[in-house]
């Protein structure tokens, strides 16, 4: 996952600097804490106010510039921010971390060769990092990389940085590095946005080559992509710029009347219309949540499901504006590609706040149904009989939502009874009885759905699971291991497995599984918390501090994250 900006305008940043006191310790001490506890509370203004007649005070503190410049930074304001950080780099010239916040800043303003080179001189320096920002800053730098044309200089930072498990933004970036478009994301004519994460993902696939050349055989027009790249100074192709860029011409007169006129052709079912006054509408307008959702829905009804799931998913990010139904269409259009995509436990995540609401509640049901079942259909690709068996067991999910059991577990023993060869719904149900404590009855329905399954992972991962609850390890231990033979690139399973070994005493062999588990789906806090235990119990108290450190972070990012699914959302829908 890419990390948010820099948060904290405290990182350590070690500088060898003397301070020049021109002020009674006393009354910059007490401007310290007052801009220390304005930025605590988000009060940039009045933080950026009191460093400001800090640095009058003592004007050559290293320190004090660093406050400063990191506060305007998390305020926007960027100009401000970058004179500050200039003035930092000047006292701290080896500081790596001051190049990393200025590279950012003039990114920020546009200035994209001063934050190249910016970024790129911090890159070379050494010294104490923070985590979050070297992140942000190798991103950013990747960006600028491509932007320059130096295409495999960002693949390799790209995949050093964030290993095999990108975020959907670090996938753009390796698509536009794969593709050879020497441009950045923002810039990118939005319709080329599903063959760029495409893109993304065949990078980091098993043979990349392969991979692309089924791409250029998709999209014949990107065939300038499979070239090899040419020697010496990396250059900005224009035919590759032309491709891809997206007009920003239009004038902001204009863009309004895209937007009315959208609208109308939305509504008229003219949906080829509809784009394309889209398009020009969020070209000036990339915070628009509606529109992209807008534009999501039309290419749903079009059939361009690549590129609905991403525009639907940027509308939602960003928020939507409408009507209950409105809301409920884009909710229910993305679930059912999610779905599509075999993303059922997040499909059943975004529909569980809209469950049994009208005036879609029939609709909405059904996608639920077919994420139980794990269904990879849309619901217009469904026979009678399996329409009406998708929509039985989204009835059981919302009952199941609901806690309202006693209804529930019949309506399951019913389903089974009367569709013994269905697979996934005694999965569903052993869940359900696992969230009882019904352990046992839990375990039985697992063993009953790895006949119907017999290739799949989740049900041991279930078993593993429960076991642990049970305590019982050895039990716990095997069944992790079964998962893993599996589904190898599982990063439940893994950590299952890391589990069950620090349960039977073998702390080094936990490690190495929940490092495996940390790789395949980093930040999950989870993982960290266990890895904690794990190092505490082998004696590395200073890593087990670290891995404490790194789950409070990335609980605190979770911020109002819903709770575990009764179907589970263990990050394994493919396994």
């Amino acid at each position: 996952m890419l990390p948010r900006r820099p948060c904290r305008a405290a990182a350590l940043l070690v500088l060898a600097l003397s301070l020049v006191a021109a002020a009674p310790a006393q009354s910059i001490q007490s401007l310290e804490q007052a801009a220390s506890a304005a930025r605590d509370a988000g009060n940039a203004d009045e933080a950026i106010r009191d460093y400001s007649r800090i640095l009058a005070l003592r004007p050559n503190s290293a320190q004090d510039w660093w406050n400063l410049g990191t506060t305007q930074y998390q305020a926007n304001r960027y100009s401000d921010a970058v004179a500050s950080l200039q003035k930092l780099t000047q006292l701290a010239p080896n500081a790596a971390q001051g190049w990393d916040m200025l590279g950012l800043s003039q990114f920020e303003t546009k200035d994209y060769d001063a934050a190249l080179a910016s970024l790129e001189k911090a890159r070379k320096l050494s010294g104490q990092e923070d985590p979050e920002i070297s992140r942000v800053a190798a991103y950013h730098l990747a960006l600028l990389l491509i932007r320059s044309g130096d295409f495999e200089h960002a693949t390799t930072l790209l995949r050093s940085t964030f290993g095999g498990a990108p975020s959907a933004q670090v996938k753009t970036a390796l698509g536009l590095a794969m593709l050879r478009v020497p441009l950045l994301p923002s810039e990118i004519d939005p319709s080329h946005d599903a063959l760029i994460q495409a893109a993304g993902k065949a990078a980091i696939s098993a043979d990349p080559a392969q991979a692309l050349a089924a791409l250029i055989r998709q999209y014949p027009q990107i065939a300038q992509a499979e070239a090899a790249p040419s020697p010496g100074k990396p250059t900005r192709d224009p035919h590759m710029i032309a491709l891809f860029k997206a007009n920003t011409t239009t004038a902001a007169p204009e863009a309004a009347s895209a937007w009315q006129t959208a609208m109308r052709d939305y509504s008229a079912q003219r949906y080829p219309e509809a784009l394309a006054s889209l398009k020009s509408w969020v070209e000036q307008n990339p915070g628009d949540g509606t529109a992209w959702a807008v534009m999501g829905l039309s290419e749903f009804a079009l059939k361009d499901y690549s590129n609905a799931r991403i525009h639907l998913q940027r509308g939602i990010n960003l928020g939507l504006k409408g009507s209950a139904e409105a809301l409920q269409l884009a909710s229910d259009r993305l679930a059912l590609l999610l779905i599509r995509d075999h993303q059922f436990d997040a499909a059943t995540s975004l529909l569980r706040p809209l469950a049994g609401h009208p005036p879609m509640a029939a609709q909405i049901q059904l996608a639920l149904g077919l994420a139980l079942l794990r269904i990879p259909s849309l619901p217009d690709d469904l026979d009678a009989p399996h329409r009406d068996l998708a929509q039985s067991a989204g009835a059981i999910v919302e009952l199941l939502f609901a806690s309202r059991y006693s209804e529930a577990f019949p309506a399951f023993d019913k389903l089974i009874a009367e569709h013994p060869s269905t697979p996934w719904l005694h999965y569903a149900y052993g869940n359900a009885l696992d969230s009882l404590s019904r352990y046992d009855d839990a375990k039985a329905q697992m063993h009953a759905e790895m006949k119907l399954s017999p290739r799949s992972a989740l049900p041991w991962i279930s078993i593993a699971a429960i076991s642990l609850r049970q305590h019982l390890s050895k039990d716990a231990l095997k069944a992790a291991e079964t998962a893993v033979d599996l589904a190898p690139t599982s990063a439940e399973a893994h950590y299952q497995l890391g589990r069950a070994l620090l349960e039977n005493g073998d702390a080094a062999k936990a490690i190495a599984e929940l490092g495996k588990a940390n790789t395949i789906k980093p930040d999950t806090p989870e993982i960290h918390f266990v890895l904690a235990r794990a190092y505490s119990k082998a004696g590395d108290r200073e890593k087990a501090a670290a891995e404490r450190t790194a789950f409070t972070r990335l609980k605190a990012l979770e911020g109002q994250a819903q709770g575990q699914s009764i179907l589970r959302t263990d990050g394994t829908d493919n396994q």
